[in-house]
């Protein structure tokens, strides 16, 4: 790897000003379909696969017992209509993240892979990046889109691949449940159901770490000279066959209770907010709406990311600090109740109405009490604190 690989300067400035569009954070389950197959052959150590570690909705790096793979996922709505070879050159375009990635892979030969939702339209030169097709009438393309020399071109569209195979997402999730069966076929359907939301919660919650950004994919491919910080971001990003393993234990026969009531949830993710809110003996409609309010605080997340609204790590410990403060001292308060986790919600609803602008100093959520209450409900989903438990039934 070159000594100033992670010094990238424009790159640094194109990725962080990527726009990722209004529907991305609406396709952010779809991703994590997507990425789970990868994740079941990482599990039964199949093709090659050893870990996934997705950056955040659409690059996806899969490490290999040869080397890395390089993956940029697109999705589309069908209304869009097939799919052209200009749409891969837009923006935020597949061949335009990819040949970012290549620009930091030059001195390396792994392949750079586009996999897209939908039908590609006959006779689009899109069809050139079919395997073992040929691409010399792409190569002007490149060096005009991209602002590429020739030789770059030439090298990027060699180690290009395109996979037209992706199931849409009407029928992905039937597709995956029947993957998911054959990796485990001694579990009955709703054993199977449980397992299957809790790896879509475990891949969601590594796609929603904090972004490499300008430096993906260097940081990961860097066996040394990661700052701390990366290296235990990195850690939380990458599903191994440990990890993944360890959520299919535990989501399976071994928690019987809580495996029927994720069943009458709806097929919904066994996350961690979840399952501490039913011990808590919260209500499916409260569970519904601590979900709801986590994936809204996540997406103000993503919403500043994308304007370029950075927080300082100070504001942003300091913020979870005093959420934390709040969310411990309703555990006390509540503990003697038969269904904590209903009083401990009332409690900081209270408390986040209330004092709002004292808890959110810096002004992170505009003191907003949903956006307050759901960025605890991030901080539980982080095992950060729990919801009490229920001294009732929660049936």
């Amino acid at each position: 790897m070159k000594e100033n690989a992670f010094e990238i300067g424009e790159l640094e400035i194109a990725a962080t000003n990527m726009d990722w569009g209004s529907d991305t954070f609406s396709r952010f389950r779809y991703q994590a379909e997507v990425t789970l197959p990868y994740c079941l052959s990482a599990i039964r150590s199949e093709n090659d696969i050893l870990a996934v570690i997705p950056e955040h909705v659409e690059d996806i790096a899969i490490k290999t017992s040869f080397g890395w793979r390089f993956i940029q996922v697109k999705s589309r709505d069908p209304e869009r209509g097939l799919w052209r070879l200009n749409d891969l050159f837009e923006k935020s375009g597949a061949l335009r993240s990819l040949y970012r990635t290549y620009l930091l892979t030059t001195d390396m030969d792994y392949p750079l892979e586009v996999v897209l939702e939908g039908t590609i339209k006959p006779k689009d030169p899109i069809g050139y990046l079919r395997p073992n097709e040929e691409r010399e009438d792409l190569v002007p393309v490149v060096m005009q889109k991209l602002d590429a020399d020739e030789t770059s071109a030439r090298d990027f569209l060699r180690r290009v691949v395109l996979d037209e195979g992706l199931p849409p997402r009407s029928v992905i999730q039937a597709t995956n449940a029947r993957l998911l069966h054959e990796c485990l076929p001694e579990l009955n359907k709703s054993e199977l159901d449980a397992v299957y939301e809790s790896l879509l919660s475990e891949i969601e919650k590594a796609m929603g770490c904090e972004r490499f950004g300008a430096f993906w994919p260097n940081y990961v491919l860097a066996s040394t000279h990661r700052p701390t910080k990366v290296e235990e971001n990195l850690r939380r990003k990458t599903l191994d066959k440990e990890r993944l393993s360890a959520v299919t234990k535990t989501s399976a026969p071994s928690n019987r209770p809580l495996l029927k009531r994720m069943v009458e949830l709806g097929r919904r993710p066994t996350s961690s907010l979840t399952q501490k809110l039913i011990l808590g003996g919260a209500t499916s409609e409260l569970i519904t709406r601590a979900r709801n309010l986590r994936a809204n605080a996540q997406y103000h997340r993503y919403v500043r990311s994308a304007q370029g609204i950075s927080s300082q790590d100070s504001q942003l410990s300091d913020l979870h600090e005093r959420l934390l403060v709040h969310a411990d001292t309703a555990a006390s308060v509540c503990v003697d109740f038969e269904r904590p986790a209903i009083k401990m919600w009332e409690y900081l609803l209270h408390e986040y109405s209330t004092h709002g602008e004292k808890i959110d100093r810096s002004n992170l959520v505009s003191a907003d009490p949903m956006l307050l209450l759901g960025e605890s409900c991030v901080l539980s989903d982080q095992c950060e604190f729990n919801w009490g438990t229920a001294s009732v039934g929660s049936e």
